[in-house]
């Protein structure tokens, strides 16, 4: 608690505790809006999707350009921030048709590590943190642990299996992460050229034909 309220989050029990809080924090601010203004309960899976399939898509495109206009990052990571995002939102979406939910996050953050790591070797690319840390949010589960918590709050014991679910996509994506920073490090070998002759001296040319 020391290091949560001095803002120093140290140790990893420390940054656990911290997105405990921030979810819980988030979940009371929830729970008060609704109570406030009146807002009926509604299930998140029937919600209205005025946008249709290409909602999420768009969706991807807001988040780029919101992480940087509130990181401050310069304009011209955001081609390469999106990049890195639709790579890994595609990969999850990708994963999720064939192998489900929670593996779904592996394949994603799989895909989003390499795709981060090339970035940062191209000429105008940002650092791998300014374009892997986007992606990252982006798979971790934040809104599916946050409905969780709100659920549980509100009184609702379903919201327990989805923390759980949370849970065990973090350990996903963290697995996915190892994976493709082990693919983002190998390098293909280089073809061996066929070794010629050493140049003879001048010298010792004109000698032999003198």
């Amino acid at each position: 608690m020391i290091e949560l309220v001095t803002g120093q989050m140290i140790s990893g029990a420390g940054r656990l505790a911290a997105g405990a809080a921030q979810l819980v924090l988030l979940g009371l601010g929830i729970l008060a809006a609704a109570a406030l203004v009146g807002v009926p309960a509604i299930e998140v899976a029937d919600a209205p999707r005025p946008l249709g399939p290409a909602g999420p898509w768009i969706a991807v495109a807001v988040f780029g350009l919101g992480i940087v206009m509130n990181q401050c990052a310069r304009p011209t990571s955001l081609g390469w921030i999106l990049l890195v995002l639709y790579v890994a939102y595609g990969a999850q979406v990708l994963g999720g048709l064939a192998f489900g939910g929670v593996l779904s996050a592996f394949v994603g953050a799989a895909a989003m590590t390499p795709a981060a790591a090339l970035v940062a070797k191209q000429r105008t690319g940002p650092p791998m943190i300014v374009s892997f840390t986007p992606a990252f949010w982006l798979l971790v589960p934040g809104a599916l642990g946050l409905v969780g918590v709100a659920a549980l709050l509100h009184g609702d014991d379903s919201g327990m299996s989805i923390v759980t679910s949370t849970v065990e996509t973090l350990v996903a994506i963290a697995l996915g992460v190892l994976v493709g920073r082990a693919l983002s490090r190998v390098r293909p070998r280089p073809t061996r050229r066929p070794r010629r002759a050493p140049a003879r001296p001048v010298e010792g040319i004109a000698e032999e034909t003198g």
